[in-house]
């Protein structure tokens, strides 16, 4: 049994959603699954625009959830805050049941607009992102031409990862840089990520995830999800992957 709180590895079993996702795109498989059981109407999303440093006009998924593959993935470049949209522009969830996700400063707004009797959190599930800090794309395109050294309309990647902000081109170079060093020269995070102190906003993902209560990881599992284990699960099997008595049998190809 896994309770609030535990962390869960898990991975996407959709091999669209696997590929596109950043980081084994869980997050997209648990939103497909939201949609295709029934328990929303729709997932309120963004998508990459006409690259990396434009975010589309968030996109209002219905049918068919097959979309929701274009939408994985990080856009550090290109952010727009959830809540006001909802509020502003579909009633405060007042009507219909949305799924959507959450960086820390959304969540944040979430639960004052709720406060405010805008949004009818009763119909949003929610689900936390962890969130280094988003960049502006002005910012980001003088930032990689003038420190990175390179051109802006050839990066295909970015990300934020293990204190660096990295870059990907098209030529496939591959390139980091500390974000305290581009932050010293001007560069990097917004101002009020800099000063965030909610990188992970948990009272989303436990109002998505768990609604308070324990979560079986057979119940997880049936969420569009090949992959869920616990921190030490995880660990454990990575540990026996590693033994000398595992990997004898294994060829030079590793086959």
């Amino acid at each position: 049994m896994v309770a609030k709180g535990d962390m869960i590895y898990a991975s996407a079993n959709d091999a669209g959603i696997l590929e596109k996702g950043e980081c084994g795109g869980a997050v997209t498989a648990l939103l497909k699954y939201a949609l295709e059981s029934g328990m929303v109407d729709a997932v309120l999303t963004v998508k990459k625009g006409y690259d990396i440093y434009d975010a589309t006009p968030p996109v209002l998924i219905k049918d068919p959830p097959a979309e929701l593959a274009d939408c994985a993935g990080s856009l550090h470049c290109g952010t727009v805050l959830l809540p006001k949209l909802i509020k502003k522009y579909l009633d405060g969830a007042k009507n219909e049941k949305l799924a959507v996700t959450l960086k820390g400063c959304d969540a944040k707004a979430m639960y004052e607009l709720a406060k405010r009797k805008q949004i009818n959190l009763d119909n949003v599930v929610m689900i936390g992102l962890n969130c280094g800090g988003s960049v502006s794309p002005i910012t980001a395109r003088k930032m990689i031409a003038d420190k990175f050294e390179m051109d802006p309309d050839s990066i295909v990647k970015e990300e934020i990862d293990k204190g660096q902000f990295i870059v990907l081109d098209e030529n496939g170079e591959h390139k980091g840089i500390s974000i305290d060093e581009l932050e010293e020269a001007g560069y990097g995070r917004r101002t009020n990520c800099q000063r965030c102190k909610t990188k992970v906003p948990a009272s989303a993902i436990s109002h998505a995830v768990t609604g308070g209560e324990s979560l079986d990881p057979k119940q997880a599992m049936q969420l569009s999800l090949k992959y869920v284990a616990t921190k030490e699960q995880h660990l454990s099997r990575a540990q026996q992957r590693l033994e000398p008595s595992k990997l004898q049998h294994q060829s030079p190809q590793g086959h």
